[in-house]
């Protein structure tokens, strides 16, 4: 089944739209506050995979007749460093790659890495002894077997990015 909206809709549906972040997430009030800064609706979930993805309120008259989660069709995970992702993948974090194995099988996956660039990878610019060339390498092997989106993001976009990329989910799914 499909639903054709006017332009209008679109706009009332996105209303509806609310970010989910998990209960666990750290160090996050920055998103937050970006969030109640523009009036965007968020609000804390016991997330199965990833600490982002988004929902939309009950609104029958634009068909959706209860609370629709979009968590299958959407994972974001963060990380808030070079530094916190090394130390994720040189130690063979259970856990970290427990949540990759998860996001296989979500349509949409990404890893957003908060405050550094690639070119921090490369030139080594990070705590961890960790080989930059070894580093390089299975971060490009995780993203193509877990087929994920890394982006490398500044802390003050990050609210913004997770926005958009929790819009742009969302135009996927009902613009098809």
């Amino acid at each position: 089944m499909k639903y054709y909206y006017t332009d209008k809709q679109l706009k009332e549906l996105v209303s509806y739209l609310v970010i989910l972040h998990t209960t666990n997430e750290q160090k996050n009030q920055h998103i937050l506050d970006y969030y109640d800064k523009r009036c965007i609706k968020h609000k804390a979930k016991a997330l199965k995979t990833g600490d982002y993805s988004f929902m939309i309120e009950s609104c029958p008259e634009l068909g959706f007749a209860k609370d629709t989660y979009f968590t299958d069709e959407l994972c974001i995970e963060r990380k808030n460093s070079v530094d916190e992702l090394a130390g994720n993948i040189k130690e063979h974090d259970e856990r970290f790659f427990k949540e990759l194995n998860r996001m296989i099988n979500i349509k949409n996956s990404y890893l957003l890495i908060e405050n550094n660039r690639l070119d921090d990878i490369v030139s080594h610019n990070y705590r961890s002894e960790y080989n930059e060339l070894a580093f390089i390498r299975r971060l490009l092997g995780v993203q193509k077997v877990a087929n994920i989106y890394i982006n490398f993001i500044n802390k003050e976009n990050m609210g913004f990015m997770i926005y958009e990329i929790c819009y742009s989910a969302l135009m996927g799914q009902i613009l098809k």
